[in-house]
């Protein structure tokens, strides 16, 4: 078992003591009875009981009995070292089995910390090994495909290429939920201080969702050790639905336990005492205690029993290698090679490391586990942490580095992962040997792949120490060690790319180089050095590869959208450019691209917003075959904004679901939030607040994964909708922490998206001058970059600005402000702003609002591109001055119409309003809604569709990253709400609302 590390030699005894404490249900009544209890001729050394740790088995007991039936548990098993976590997770091992559970178990290890999901790895691979076919099928179905390759063969020596670590758990989760449908599931994890960083965020993630799978959780923390002052495992920690923190031994206890250990001590009252003040009830230290004992009444030591040695840590570590030495220079050889090896490896290993013939090493390591230094003779690995961390450290610094060479040989010998070769080479003895130097390289590709760039880097690093003969093999590290640094947020990556690139003849080379890098650097929110890289990448190529330069090209233009004084030079320099492509029907995917960042500039900037739509169509084509063909998510996505620009919001939608769906399958969730964000204009543009708001949240939740293009855009979006749903103070928490992450310098145009939200939110608090202040800084950014298109923010920001001008007294100038919208509106030829901005400028008109100008909004609104929700607005504002004029009946079939648009919108703010200007009407309207589609949350929202498109509670789940409980418990609120109780109902009551949302997972 990899998770012997601990007092796990005694396993009948604890199996016995938990038989006499526990009375559990049947089916763990005999589970002490199921384990063979050896005779003293099978052992050499006396069982020694699990002492006062009936509450503990009594707890793990319940967990698993709970895990088993679907209630998934986690328990923590907490305490210093030596305490008998690992003889309490022994236990937990023999209950699982008792109650029919597979048990999988792994262990964290001291110096296996920089390997990515090792720990995790561990805890599967044997279970996959043994694995059918049919097996493999079934467990490695749906989105646990995509860990497959990691499993079941190596990674394929490609280049490196960064898999979103999100996308990487989620697929684990599935794995574990694929396993846990053929039979519940015990997962023990030993030593969690030392597992790695991705691994333990696995299983934070997994012990997130544990709510609905028959998977059971044990793990065991060292409290003390620095390794456990970790935020994950902190997390982690708050996750256990038990946490047992087993005491120190009573004197009784120690009394009992030194009495199985030295039988022939006699009863005395002061050994016992002074045993018990000596390690204060720790069981391994009284273990140490009781050896140390009977080594010296082995050798005939006068009154063996008669003093009590140190059991300081220093002590034990000196009592371990007294041991060890006394068993002879074999077995310090091998438990030296253990002790590098790690936490658990062969003996075949173990013995080649150690330079011992196999039998020789055999005999030693039986030595060894008789002594109770190693936990068994077959799959060595040690009785306990401490012991290995002894035999460690008295191991000659020079000599272990030394070993820890040899082993990575040993292991690069034997076809082990890079991954295990790369940890021995980082604390290994100098070399510039070309194997080592692959081995590094390959298991930062490795890393990478796994999603966690800062270990790849580090392998990198040391390979570069490495004298290098061939130029393009340091180039090649150059520029893998720049892309992952990018990744991993270090700054310092374009300075090794430009060391690469003086080393690289080789143009593909050099063009991967590049191209991954600026990807990377724009990915992350850094478009500054990104449209650096691809400059630099045009220039490059412009003589050899046209089409590879062109390809930077669209980068560069990608990159300078979002940079102050860029955009109007990148335009100018793609105008250009565009001149020499041939006819549309001839043009390739890279002047395709460049055509749609054509498109996109003029479309920020220039009248005739229809011309630029159907430019940006034109070049789309198949927009997910142009995807799949150029990979270039940074121009897709601002196509989509383009078509939301120039007031073609359902073509966007339709462009942003296609993608998505390729996105979701390929686990890409970079570009998925980069896509959400762009369907969540398109969604609130043609007024569909619930699904633009689920949009947005799926784009924020990406900035977790690192994707960080486009940032505060989304939390902008997400106010927006929050604001016209009425939660207020929902949005002004998003805007508060969004406000932390405001762009500076070179990329502050972003924050427009900031300060139109928080401009919307000061209207209503009735802070005008503040409102203001935001509308106008939005209109400086955006001016500055030459951006003249009114719909640019889904709502004008000179007309928000006219009304909070006129609100605090400056008329003139928002009636300036409004004309000036009215007339970009009308040049564009776009709807929903012109509607809108008649609108502001019919309420600025004195004394009473203009309504031949608010009928003239609604003429222009009633248009199919236009946004319902703007049409519901102004339908509010004329129902009510109808009502001021006296024309009550007219004005009540105006404001009934509003109400059904704000319904069907789901902006319950809006719909309240015209629900009270009703009632001041004299009407008598419904009451709001408080069931049906409009009392369905975003997500409910969004999972009823699904459900109506004929997807399973599997699917949605692995679609939306949730899990199948969530989604259970959204579909029972769904039904309850509509009063429903089947699938057809459901597609029935969303088609009598209209046409139901689309089923594309946010």
């Amino acid at each position: 078992m990899l998770y012997t590390q601990g007092e796990t030699t005694d396993l009948p005894g604890v199996l016995e003591d938990a038989a006499r404490e526990v009375q559990p249900e049947q089916g763990a009544a005999s589970f002490a009875e199921k384990v063979d209890m050896p005779t003293p001729e099978q052992s050499t050394d006396n069982p020694a009981p699990l002492l006062e740790r009936g509450r503990e088995v009594e707890a793990i007991t319940r967990a698993v009995r709970s895990g088993t039936r679907g209630d998934g548990q986690m328990v923590l098993v907490e305490g210093p070292s030596g305490i008998g976590k690992s003889r309490l997770l022994a236990a937990a091992q023999a209950i699982g089995e008792d109650f029919g559970a597979e048990v999988l178990t792994t262990c964290g290890g001291e110096l296996e910390q920089e390997f990515p999901l090792g720990l995790a790895l561990r805890l599967l691979e044997t279970r996959i090994a043994r694995a059918s076919q049919v097996e493999l099928e079934a467990v490695f179905r749906g989105h646990a495909a995509l860990v497959e390759p990691m499993l079941r063969r190596p990674l394929h020596e490609t280049a490196t290429a960064l898999t979103d670590e999100f996308v990487l758990l989620h697929s684990l989760y599935w794995l574990i939920a694929n396993l846990a449908e053929e039979r519940p599931l015990v997962l023990i994890a030993d030593d969690l201080q030392w597992g790695d960083e991705l691994s333990l965020r696995f299983l934070l993630y997994l012990a997130q969702r544990l709510g609905d799978l028959p998977v059971i959780i044990v793990g065991a923390v060292r409290t003390g050790d620095p390794a456990a002052e970790n935020e994950l495992v902190a997390r982690i920690a708050l996750q256990a639905s038990h946490t047992l923190q087993p005491a120190e031994l009573s004197r009784d206890a120690v009394k009992e336990l030194l009495h199985t250990l030295l039988p022939d001590a006699d009863d005395n009252d002061a050994l016992i005492d002074e045993s018990w003040a000596a390690t204060r009830g720790n069981p391994f230290l009284l273990r140490e205690l009781a050896t140390a004992m009977d080594s010296r009444s082995a050798v005939g030591a006068a009154n063996p029993y008669g003093a009590v040695p140190d059991t300081a840590p220093e002590s034990v570590t000196r009592s371990v290698m007294l041991r060890i030495a006394r068993l002879g220079d074999d077995a310090l050889a091998l438990a030296r090679a253990v002790a590098v090896l790690g936490t658990s490896t062969s003996l075949v290993t173990a013995a080649e490391l150690s330079g011992l013939d196999f039998a020789a090493a055999t005999v030693a390591a039986e030595r060894l586990a008789t002594a109770q230094i190693f936990a068994g003779a077959a799959n060595l690995s040690f009785y306990h942490p401490m012991i290995r961390a002894a035999v460690y450290r008295k191991f000659p610094s020079n000599d272990r580095a030394r070993c820890h060479l040899e082993a990575a040989k040993l292991l690069r010998a034997a076809e082990a992962d890079m991954d295990g070769v790369a940890v021995h080479l980082m604390r290994g003895a100098p070399t510039d040997s070309e194997w080592a130097r692959t081995a590094l390289h390959s298991a930062a590709k490795s890393a990478a792949r796994k999603g966690a760039p800062s270990a790849a880097a580090g392998y990198l690093r040391r390979a570069l120490t490495m004298q290098h003969e061939d130029p393009r093999q340091h180039a090649n590290l150059l520029i893998d060690l720049g892309i992952m640094e990018a990744a991993a947020g270090e700054t310092n990556s374009l300075v090794h790319l430009e060391s690469a690139l003086e080393l690289i003849d080789e143009p593909d080379e050099q063009a991967r180089a590049m191209y991954a890098l600026g990807q990377t650097l724009f990915r992350y929110g850094r478009p500054a050095e990104a449209l650096t890289v691809f400059r630099k990448g045009a220039d490059t190529f412009t003589h050899t590869d046209r089409d590879l330069a062109l390809r930077f090209e669209a980068g560069y233009m990608a990159s300078a959208a979002y940079l102050v004084d860029r955009p109007h030079e990148a335009h100018q320099r793609v105008s250009a450019l565009a001149t020499t492509f041939p006819a549309q029907s001839d043009r390739t995917s890279a002047e395709r691209l460049l055509i749609l960042h054509l498109a996109v500039f003029r479309a920020m900037s220039e009248p005739r917003s229809a011309d630029h739509a159907e430019l940006v169509l034109q070049a789309l084509g198949d927009s997910v075959k142009l995807w799949r063909e150029t990979s270039d998510g940074m121009t897709i996505s601002h196509a989509i904004l383009a078509l939301t620009w120039c007031g073609r919001a359902h073509d966007a939608a339709e462009v942003a679901d296609s993608v998505l769906t390729d996105a979701r399958m390929r686990g890409d969730s970079l570009i998925f939030a980069e896509i959400s964000l762009a369907r969540s204009m398109a969604m609130y543009s043609l007024g569909r607040v619930s699904e633009a708001m689920v949009d947005a949240q799926a784009a924020i939740i990406g900035m977790k994964r690192g994707w960080n293009s486009t940032v505060p855009a989304p939390q902008g979006i997400l106010a927006y909708c929050l604001i016209d749903r009425g939660e207020l103070e929902q949005a002004a928490e998003v805007l508060h922490d969004a406000e932390a992450q405001l762009r500076s310098r070179e990329t502050r145009t972003l924050n427009v998206w900031f300060y139109m939200a928080r401009g919307r939110l000061r209207l209503l608090q009735s802070d005008f001058h503040g409102a203001s202040d935001d509308f106008l800084r939005v209109g400086k950014l955006l001016e500055n970059n030459r951006f003249h298109n009114p719909g640019y923010m889904l709502a004008p920001w000179r007309s928000l600005a006219g009304r909070a001008l006129h609100a605090a007294g400056r008329t003139e100038a928002a009636i300036e402000l409004i004309d000036r919208d009215i007339e970009l509106a009308r040049q564009f030829g776009l709807c929903s702003t012109l509607g809108s901005a008649l609108r502001e400028r019919a309420l600025v008109a004195s004394p009473n609002p203009e309504i031949a100008l608010l009928e003239e909004s609604v003429t222009v609104l009633e248009s199919a591109e236009s946004s319902p929700l703007e049409l519901a607005r102004t339908l509010i504002e004329l129902g009510s001055a109808q009502r001021r004029i006296g024309k009550k009946v007219r004005s009540r079939e105006t404001l009934r119409e509003a109400l059904d648009l704000a319904h069907r919108s789901g902006a319950t703010a809006v719909e309240r309003q015209a629900h009270q200007e009703l009632l001041v009407s004299g009407a008598r309207p419904r009451r709001q809604v408080i069931h049906g589609l409009n009392a369905l949350t975003p997500s409910e929202q969004r999972i009823a569709a699904l459900f109506a498109d004929g997807l399973t509670t599997r699917s949605i789940a692995e679609t939306l990253y949730l899990t199948m409980s969530t989604v259970e418990w959204h579909r029972r609120n769904i039904y309850r709400k509509l009063d429903i109780d089947s699938r057809d109902a459901l597609r029935a009551a969303l088609d009598s609302d209209g046409e139901h949302p689309t089923g594309t997972p946010a």
